[in-house]
């Protein structure tokens, strides 16, 4: 039988403003896909076992031992081979430039080897030790260990963390033009600074938050057209075309096929 384990953590109290959570993600048996959907944080991966890849079919590409994602707006497939060991940095919205000063709205729908960003001597470093660990428990010290020793001052952009806040606590639903308003702010400046800040424009992170919240309040056999009104869709055609440029698939379809997360 093959299956995927995943635990969650929070991480220490210094990172905790900057770190959503910690997955540690383990395959067993035989190799696994999983469609992994948009979301609004970038995540920092480090592999201590086997292989992941992203594609679909037979277009693979080896994901690098030692990554960060950036932010998408569709579904990607990862694919994982048996006995591989990944553990995942979620990082809060607004605040990779703690840890990057690249611009990180260049890194849209890409995934790069961390020694894009650090010193190659210091990532193999953190993945030996992640390798040579005894358990995940060393595991996740050794990871906020790298990530405090890279933790440097910043001070996050207030129309970004108020604009971030703002589209959560609306899942999504709101004019991108009323919310640059509500900052004091031209459309064209509020953009350029919550790109900076984010990594993506706040339009596309508001369809992810929107489509995000949707699929979180389905209820099994529940109404696709039920859907599409509770997330202010114009009809149910714009909503379908929405939900799979997001997910790859029809709602129906989509909500008919186990999901490991």
């Amino acid at each position: 039988m093959a299956f995927i384990n995943m635990e969650t953590h929070i991480p220490c109290a210094a990172l905790q403003p900057y770190i959503k959570v910690f997955h540690i993600i383990e395959s067993q048996g035989l190799p696994l896909e999983n469609r992994v959907l948009p979301d609004t944080a970038l995540a920092l991966a480090f592999r201590f076992g086997g292989q992941v890849a992203s594609g679909h079919g037979h277009q693979h590409a080896i994901i690098p031992e030692a990554s960060l994602a950036g932010l998408r707006q569709s579904a990607r497939f990862i694919n994982y081979k048996p006995q591989s060991g990944t553990i995942v940095a979620l990082l809060k919205e607004g605040m990779a430039p703690a840890f990057f000063r690249e611009p990180l709205y260049e890194m849209k729908g890409l995934t790069l080897g961390l020694d894009s960003f650090f010193a190659s001597s210091e990532i193999e470093r953190v993945r030996e030790q992640l390798f040579d660990a005894r358990n995940h428990r060393m595991r996740l010290a050794t990871l906020e260990r790298f990530l405090l020793a890279k933790l440097r001052p910043h001070e996050p952009d207030p129309v970004a963390v108020s604009a971030v806040a703002a589209i959560g606590q609306a899942k999504g639903r709101l004019s991108m033009a009323a919310l640059a308003d509500a900052m004091c702010l031209s459309q064209d400046a509020f953009e350029k600074r919550f790109r900076r800040a984010v990594g993506i424009s706040p339009k596309p992170f508001a369809d992810t938050v929107r489509l995000k919240a949707l699929i979180d309040a389905y209820q099994p056999h529940g109404s696709m057209q039920h859907l599409a009104l509770q997330g202010d869709y114009f009809d149910q055609a714009h909503f379908n075309r929405a939900f799979k440029r997001f997910t790859g698939l029809p709602p129906g379809q989509f909500f008919s096929q186990p999901h490991f997360w």
